[in-house]
């Protein structure tokens, strides 16, 4: 089961996504850079946008084992060597996962209610502000951050909140659904990408070259058929539009920027 999202914060390479996070208060699966290959990704665009630390929005890695040893021996003779085992969560989990059910709503947009100077100061203020609880201080104008922060309902907001306020996701769906015009391309492009977070959940904590071959490997096990319907005819058709999506919704520092853009100030064709 996919764990709640802890911090929100990602960047778009080659036409999926480049994932950063720091020490501190992440718990995300991923602690350092991940680039993940155009392999994992259903479009076709190729972004070039490099990645800086930050905190990323993805599933809480966590990771368990135990190690036990015994030494005995009488006197005069050696001890039996002890013996060590150890379990972790399957990365990627191998179960099937019914992307279809998980949350989408339509995107919420208002053209206008945030500048483009209001998303360059967020973002500003997101560089210099790890805790993502405090935000919302990062938007000075009353209009902007009730379009880019919104509850869990219909529609969703740039970034979705709990009912305690806390952020449950980034809506990269609904820039999807805007720039392609099509509702049904952004809703599979968002259960993609939850169903992959899903099935990485229990990455080793830190572990960036194991996040990426984790994402890969869902692309091709768990979330197949997610991944495929991406470009399916339930979702955007074909791999050109889910691409030119994609290429549209790149931000130049991180991916809130492209819902951002599209949902709240209309930079998205």
């Amino acid at each position: 089961m996919k764990k709640p999202y802890s911090l929100a914060m990602m960047v778009p390479v080659s036409g999926i996504v480049l994932l950063a996070a720091t020490g501190g208060s992440s718990s995300g699966c991923a602690t350092k850079v991940v680039t993940i290959t155009n392999e994992a990704g259903p479009g076709t665009s190729s972004g070039t946008t490099s990645g800086t630390s930050g905190i990323g929005l993805g599933s809480s890695g966590t990771t368990s084992g135990t190690t036990s040893g015994t030494t005995s021996g009488t006197s005069g003779t050696s001890g039996t060597s002890g013996t060590s085992s150890g379990t972790s969560g399957a990365c990627p989990s191998t179960d099937p996962i019914d992307a279809t059910t998980l949350p989408w709503q339509p995107p919420y947009k208002t053209t206008g209610a945030c500048t483009t100077t209001d998303l360059t100061n967020f973002v500003a203020y997101v560089d210099g502000q790890s805790d993502p609880t405090k935000w919302k201080a990062g938007i000075t104008s009353a209009s902007c951050k009730a379009c880019v922060f919104g509850p869990d309902a219909n529609p969703w907001h740039p970034f979705v909140e709990d009912g305690a306020g806390a952020l449950k996701e980034l809506n990269v769906g609904g820039c999807i659904a805007i720039a392609s015009a099509k509702t049904s391309c952004g809703k599979a492009y968002q259960q993609w990408r939850d169903c992959y977070l899903e099935a990485c959940s229990d990455c080793p904590d830190g572990d960036s070259s194991a996040f990426s071959k984790c994402v890969t490997a869902a692309n091709k096990g768990a979330c197949s058929k997610a991944f495929n319907d991406v470009v399916g005819p339930a979702g955007c058709g074909d791999a050109t539009t889910a691409g030119d999506a994609e290429t549209k919704c790149e931000g130049t520092k991180y991916v809130f920027e492209g819902p951002i853009k599209a949902q709240c100030i209309g930079g998205i064709p």
